[in-house]
């Protein structure tokens, strides 16, 4: 009885049909979670990636124009930044021009535009950004521009809902940017 039950044990372990079946059906499940796994990173890396480049990109159009925007323009902006970024979400932007007064050692805000929702910048407001932003002149302005992208992953993969902030400021080509926001 004991002598069947080792024969029959190594015929078992000699047997190799069905083995290629019983490795695809323990492999598969990993390799459909590091497909998704690898696509849900390389989306939300793309999010990002995206919002930085056209984040700098509204900041370099309206650190050159030279005729005065309109709230109208600034709002184009946003929804150029939202078709650049992708995102059928709650895109929100807010652009604004800053001042330095050397005299009193402080800055001010020329203009603010925000849209969606999003508060615009006021003087007041400017001592949160002070140490973010770079060493001015005398009567220099810089276009300071923010954006928030919410992103949200095509699957549950353990990555919560994100928001990708941006943060950009650029000097305006002309000295000054003009507004009648």
């Amino acid at each position: 009885m004991i002598a069947m039950l080792f024969t029959q044990l190594r015929r078992f372990r000699s047997e190799t049909r069905g083995a290629a079946v019983l490795e695809a059906v323990i492999i598969t499940p990993v390799l459909i979670w590091v497909y998704v796994g690898s696509f849900v990173f390389f989306d939300a890396f793309r999010t990002y990636s995206s919002s930085v480049r056209a984040t700098y990109a509204v900041a370099d159009v309206i650190s050159r124009e030279q005729n005065n925007l309109t709230p109208f323009d600034l709002d184009g902006f946003a929804n150029l930044f939202a078709t650049i970024v992708r995102n059928n979400g709650d895109v929100r932007m807010r652009m604004s021009q800053i001042i330095y007064d050397a005299n009193t050692d402080s800055m001010r805000v020329d203009w603010s535009h925000a849209t969606n929702g999003e508060a615009r910048l006021f003087t007041a407001n400017l001592d949160d950004f002070v140490g973010l932003l770079p060493a001015m002149s005398d009567a220099e302005r810089l276009i300071l521009v923010e954006s928030s992208v919410p992103y949200r992953t095509a699957f549950d993969f353990g990555i919560d809902a994100l928001t990708f902030r941006n943060f950009t400021f650029t000097r305006p080509r002309s000295g000054q940017v003009p507004c009648s926001c």
